[in-house]
């Protein structure tokens, strides 16, 4: 069966319980080899071999991660048939200060690079120097629209979430982004553990690997009875319990670079011309064929990764930074609870004839002791008397370097602002443009290997869906940029705009006083028009709310001739009046003053005397 349907889907892109309910009960006797699918197969286990071993020394690094923060977001080992997903995982963690700076940091990435509240990306093109003219620019709103649009359909701002805590924990967070029948787009991300990444020559990732665990149930489901080996038909047509039964499915997504055979000769994996390809099987399982092969025309998908170090595949993380004060801090806790217990249930001593009896230390309970002279009954073997002052003031430290780490104070600015608290708005637009400095690098490389791939890939799909409207000549065959509306962006707005509030109230101060004085007004030097459309942009105003260039021309023209229309229809109103007027004042003589004026001779009454 092949991977990609007649309608342009994969199977798995259509998958859902009502596809589930058509599949027969039995399964088809087909069992025709996939395309070269011997020489593939020995090739995806091995390259995933080798990048299990690259992987290790990360590997056993996320496990420290995983145990003092982020427990169940970490696989040591992808087995199936465990059956133990729900046992308890934070048993390490005896202050949780981490793991809410943690949570503190993801919110705070999430809800400044991709809100689902707000715009966070503008399109525009790629050549600059270029003025867009008013069809694209309405164009170009209404595709960010329609992008957005699918963004809150869809489950990308949950899975955006998530990766965000993955992020800042594990310093990578791997995205798939597939077409999807029913919501457009849909999104995966995968637990450290259960991935592995490579870079290219560009030192970008541009391989990922995927190992999870699937019932046969979800196999049948996401690939289709007939695309499944004997191991899984089998199962599905025995039903029950079977259905129950997991297997590891491994994914690989590489460039679609061509393969040698067992003979040497040239295997082209996935034909078309494709920049990508993408292949499902089952690990350590030599079927007849895959589960699911398929080529991209663009990489599907995108991985996050908070610091890179030369040609890493894998980033560096708030975490790995926190993680010796996170340890440190969860021993002082028990060594402090420790010294508490002991004050309150100290290790008690007795004499050895109370051997086998009874003997207690909680309230109300009665102890028998030897009462002979000179002997204690039951006491305490010592007395401990920990400094609990010094102990809590050591910890509040450790607490705050670990805040610090997760940069809590930057995400929490305002709650959390020490000193002299800012008296407007541009001082708070300035001391949180400061903080949000250390952040640079952080969303650069959230941008271009993350953002910036995922709306490409976003937009590649709702093209091929015909989803955006033609594009005007104006834009054919003009790159197009993907501009981002950040937190470090935003901060710079706000500095800016309220520069312009702070300038503009001066001014129009100053402009009362000069009108009262005489003398120029200040606002003459200010270019307003310009003025309020910066102001606009930088508080990201809606384009189509604004009039164009050439409207404002054309209103101010209209505006213009209606102005000289009521100045003629002003002066003929005076005229007649005036007219009137001099007709009815007697100047003596038998005359009234428009005659005298006139030569006419006309009489008071407007008689002409002959």
């Amino acid at each position: 069966m092949s991977a990609v349907k007649q309608d342009g889907f994969a199977y798995y892109e259509t998958a859902s319980a009502t596809l589930l309910a058509q599949q027969p009960p039995t399964a088809s006797n087909d069992e025709t080899a996939g395309a070269n699918w011997t020489d593939i197969y020995s090739t995806l286990e091995s390259r995933l071999g080798g990048l299990r071993n690259w992987r290790h020394s990360w590997w056993t690094h996320w496990s420290q991660l995983a145990e003092y923060i982020l427990p169940f977001r970490y696989h040591w080992l992808v087995t199936a048939n465990t059956m133990r997903r729900g046992q308890q995982l934070n048993q390490s963690i005896k202050d949780g200060v981490a793991t809410w700076a943690m949570q503190i940091c993801a919110a705070g990435m999430v809800e400044g690079l991709m809100p689902s509240t707000r715009k966070w990306f503008k399109l525009g093109i790629g050549h600059p120097g270029v003025s867009l003219d008013d069809e694209a620019k309405v164009w170009l709103e209404d595709t960010e629209k329609r992008a957005e649009m699918v963004l809150a359909q869809s489950n990308f701002y949950n899975v955006m979430a998530q990766a965000a805590q993955d992020l800042v924990t594990f310093g990578t967070a791997p995205v798939i982004m597939y077409e999807d029948a029913e919501d457009v787009i849909r999104c995966y991300s995968y637990c450290a553990g259960e991935y592995y990444l490579a870079v290219g020559s560009r030192f970008s990732v541009d391989t990922l690997y995927t190992e999870v665990t699937m019932t046969v149930v979800q196999i049948v489901e996401k690939f289709g009875l007939d695309s499944c080996p004997v191991s899984i038909t089998k199962l599905w047509e025995t039903k029950g319990g079977s259905l129950e039964t997991e297997f590891v499915v491994c994914m690989a997504i590489e460039p679609n670079f061509p393969i040698s055979s067992s003979t040497n000769s040239k295997i082209e994996v996935v034909k078309g011309g494709f920049a990508y390809r993408e292949i499902y099987w089952l690990r350590g399982q030599q079927t007849t064929r895959e589960l699911s092969r398929r080529g991209f025309n663009e990489k599907p998908f995108a991985a996050a990764r908070w610091a890179v170090v030369s040609n890493n595949a894998y980033g560096r993380s708030p975490g790995m930074d926190a993680l010796a004060d996170t340890k440190q801090l969860q021993v002082e806790t028990m060594r402090k609870a420790e010294g508490i217990e002991k004050q309150v249930r100290p290790p008690m001593g007795a004499d050895v004839s109370m051997k086998n009896e009874p003997a207690s230390i909680l309230p109300g309970h009665i102890t028998y002791t030897n009462t002979e002279a000179g002997k204690k009954g039951f006491y305490p073997l010592f007395e401990v008397k920990p400094d609990l002052a010094a102990l809590s003031e050591d910890l509040k430290e450790i607490q705050a370097r670990i805040e610090k780490y997760f940069l809590v104070d930057v995400f929490m600015a305002i709650s959390q602002m020490e000193g002299v608290q800012p008296r407007n708005n541009l001082e708070i637009a300035e001391r949180k443009g400061e903080k949000l400095q250390r952040l640079g690098p952080i969303i650069g490389l959230w941008k271009t290997e993350f953002a910036g791939p995922l709306i490409e890939r976003l937009l590649g799909i709702m093209l091929r869906r015909n989803m955006l409207l033609p594009r005007p000549k104006s834009l054919l065959n003009v790159p197009l940029n993907i501009s981002y509306i950040d937190m470090v962006t935003i901060a710079q707005q706000g500095t800016q705009t309220a520069s312009i509030e702070r300038v503009l109230a001066t001014a129009g101060n100053l402009s009362a006083g000069a009108q009262a004085a005489g003398v120029p007004d200040p606002l003459r030097i200010f270019n307003l028009d310009k003025t309020m459309r910066v102001y606009g942009e930088n508080l990201d105003f809606p384009e189509e709310c604004m009039l164009s260039d050439d409207q404002v021309a054309q209103l101010d023209q209209a505006k213009a001739a209606a102005a000289r229309q009521q100045q003629v229809q002003q002066a003929s109103l005076a005229a007649v009046t005036g007219a009137k007027t001099l007709s009815q004042a007697d100047i003596g003589g038998g005359q009234n003053a428009l005659g005298a004026i006139l030569g006419t001779g006309a009489t008071p009454g407007g008689q002409t005397i002959q």
